[in-house]
């Protein structure tokens, strides 16, 4: 007698289970792992759809399957299936197709995991995919204790959280708590605040005074990985709209505040390069509102046609080029066709050539160079090619204490921000440095050429054996 054939799970969920593991497992973000399983079934925006809204709710859905030991009782069970199929029949259309295994298992424990997700769908903002509203204290105009002070007299509560006793999950969470009075310091970045969705800062006086700027904290990280001290002189290669270049500006002025008059630190200079003239207006008013124009000279020029020599002053570089945005929590969905393998390389070599030309300027010592893109093309792609014509230069590791790293031989080096796990929008982070040795093609030819020059030959050797 032959056995009837088992009922298939629909492809749909066994593919989205399969990008939800993926990532899950750290392998790629959500929509590079969604178009790499195109060839496995065709509607991807349901595949995408259907795994954000699991991860969405995978704390909640976590907390309900435990309480019924679901995995317990069916050991056979695929997590990250059961997980996929929990979201569609209770956060999704409410109903399984079809008579699989899994599918039947599901509608068993149905009214068990609906009564046990009454009161979690608090348990995490993230749930629902909503994301903080953050603002970077301007020390030029402000400090972040004045700042506060004006907060909590409009009515603002600060949550405050001991950092050394706060594990990074906990934060998140704490993000996702926030009531809509309430604000707390960003975990990373200590002059970031970070206020619950809903907020409407745009009006509020500390804004329309410059002392708080409406900035990503993603945006906010490649000027902090770099950390130009004060009295440096930096350029921002793509300064455009302005927001990079004003923080460049409050370190490099380091504790002095513009607003209270007086002169920044000897030294202290901005060059903020944009080609487009109608953004360097947008970039001009955002630094006369921010008080970063007391430092900054603003270049309506292409970086690339900018002679590195007539700039022998410059110590760090900023360079975010223009990039495909994949990273952007508004255009995270499959809304807008993905970009092709062709235009991702069309952006990578405008990348290549730019952070090129930027590592041509003499006297650079620091470079950081980010996108707010997804992909390996406009990210490790481009510095790995570069750094194998750029032997005196090397990457070094940023912010260590980060969680998502880049990939690669060196992706560890890398930061890599994820707007489902890290609240804000994708990013990625590269710091570049000057290396203090040469490599040992260059020091064998400099050796030769010294040492064919009479006179010079004991001091040479003497200093390399040094």
């Amino acid at each position: 007698m032959t056995r009837p054939r088992a009922v298939p799970v629909p492809r749909l969920y066994k593919v989205a289970a399969s990008v939800y593991q993926d990532f899950n497992a750290g392998k790629d973000s959500v929509k590079n792992l969604v178009y790499q399983a195109r060839d496995k079934h065709p509607n991807l925006k349901a595949i995408f759809a259907l795994v954000m809204e699991a991860l969405n709710h995978t704390k909640a859905i976590e907390a309900a399957t435990n309480k019924i030991e679901l995995f317990t009782k069916e050991p056979r069970f695929q997590k990250e299936l059961a997980f996929v199929l929990i979201t569609e029949l209770l956060f999704g259309k409410k109903v399984l197709p079809g008579r699989s295994i899994p599918v039947l298992t599901l509608q068993k424990y149905k009214n068990q995991l609906e009564n046990n997700l009454k009161g979690l769908e608090n348990l995490s903002g993230r749930e629902k995919n909503r994301f903080p509203k953050y603002a970077r204290v301007n020390s030029l105009c402000n400090s972040l204790h004045r700042v506060a002070r004006d907060l909590r007299e409009d009515g603002w509560l600060e949550v405050m959280y001991d950092k050394k006793k706060t594990t990074y999950a906990r934060y998140l969470d704490m993000v996702a708590e926030l009531d809509e009075s309430n604000y707390l310091v960003d975990y990373h970045l200590e002059n970031v605040l970070v206020f619950p969705p809903k907020s409407q800062l745009y009006d509020h006086n500390l804004v329309k005074d410059g002392s708080l700027l409406l900035q990503d904290k993603a945006s906010c990280l490649p000027v902090h990985a770099l950390s130009p001290p004060p009295g440096s002189v930096v350029l921002d290669a793509c300064s455009a709209p302005g927001m990079k270049t004003s923080q460049i500006a409050s370190l490099v002025c380091g504790d002095w505040v513009a607003a209270m008059g007086g002169s920044p630190p000897p030294g202290a200079k901005v060059v903020a390069v944009e080609r487009s003239t109608k953004r360097c207006g947008l970039l001009k008013q955002i630094l006369q509102k921010s008080r970063a124009d007391c430092v900054c000279k603003v270049i309506n020029a292409d970086f690339l046609e900018i002679q590195p020599q007539d700039y022998s002053d410059v110590e760090y570089i900023v360079l975010d080029p223009s990039c495909s945005g994949t990273g952007m929590i508004n255009r995270n969905s499959l809304e807008d066709q993905a970009p092709t393998l062709e235009s991702l390389q069309t952006f990578a070599n405008s990348q290549i050539r730019l952070l090129t030309h930027a590592l041509s300027f003499p006297s650079v010592k620091r470079l950081v160079y980010s996108t707010c893109a997804v992909s390996r093309e406009e990210n490790e792609g481009v510095i790995e090619h570069v750094l194998k014509e750029r032997e005196d230069w090397r990457t070094c590791i940023v912010l260590p204490s980060w969680e998502r790293r880049g990939e690669g031989e060196i992706g560890n080096n890398f930061l890599r921000a994820e707007p489902t796990s890290d609240l804000c929008n994708g990013f990625f982070v590269a710091v570049l440095e000057r290396s203090t040795c040469t490599s040992t093609k260059e020091l064998a030819n400099f050796k030769f050429k010294i040492m064919g020059e009479g006179g010079v030959r004991y001091h040479i050797i003497g200093f390399l054996a040094f």
